[in-house]
């Protein structure tokens, strides 16, 4: 928008999170519903997590990985493989975009420190709680090979990396480019991503939940504090203001 139009204020942004969040959810209900049964290995937990007595977090896991929705399924499978190509290529396309810009390289500076930083965390939160993933405890099965082999990353489920850096690097690039176009999708994909952990059989709701709120978290502190943490050879034409302004 141009002109003398007032800047979108933050609870504009947040009312369209919300909205392109509905419709994510609304949309992945839709699909095509396969009408198979949950395997052997999974009736028993399913039976448990549809029951009165228990916990909201079991019965949140059992809403996801109990799915016999196809495109559901589908979807969370897809959005999941796409989160580790994700993690390790964000940075370095942040630094080669910026380069190719010519416009600083605060933004890729700060979406890095944002990053490590909220990775540092979360691996000394799963360290210290030694929380056993669902799979190690619940009569479920992990649907991701991922976990197998390390008896250390069984008692890591508090909390969700997965959504810890998923969230950090869309608020994160977010903040440094707020548009729309970058607010809707991003938000997008970090929710997918959430959801799929759950989907996977590797995380509870409580485990995404404190996950996604340590990535946004940190994402806007290390953004509020740039202009203390970025060197100023880094920061090139950046302004100085801290309002956030979102353009459509």
């Amino acid at each position: 928008m141009n002109g003398g139009e007032p800047p979108i204020t933050v609870w504009r942004v947040i009312g369209v999170v919300r909205r392109v969040l509905i419709v994510f959810v609304l949309t992945l209900g839709f699909g095509a519903p396969s009408g198979a049964q949950p395997s052997p290995e999974h009736t028993s937990f399913c039976r448990e997590s549809s029951r009165r007595i228990a916990t909201v977090d079991t019965r949140g896991l059992g809403a996801l990985y109990c799915t016999t929705n196809d495109g559901l399924a589908g979807t969370l499978h897809g959005i999941h493989r796409s989160a580790r190509p994700v993690f390790y290529g964000a940075v370095p396309l942040a630094w080669g975009a910026a380069g190719f810009r010519g416009e600083g390289y605060a933004g890729a500076y700060q979406l890095t420190v944002a990053q490590g930083a909220t990775y540092g965390l979360v691996l000394g939160l799963k360290h210290l709680v030694g929380r056993p993933r669902p799979f190690v405890t619940r009569a479920l099965v992990s649907r991701s090979s991922h976990y197998g082999a390390s008896q250390g990353e069984r008692y890591q489920s508090f909390p969700s990396g997965h959504a810890a850096l998923s969230a950090a690097i869309v608020t994160s690039v977010g903040l440094t480019y707020p548009r729309w176009y970058v607010l809707g999708p991003g938000t997008v994909w970090a929710t997918g991503v959430s959801l799929s952990r759950l989907y996977l059989g590797v995380h509870y709701p409580s485990d995404v939940l404190v996950g996604a709120a340590l990535g946004v978290g940190m994402a806007i502190l290390v953004h509020q504090m740039r202009h203390a943490v970025t060197p100023s050879r880094l920061a090139g034409g950046e302004g100085r203001g801290v309002g956030l302004r979102i353009q459509f």
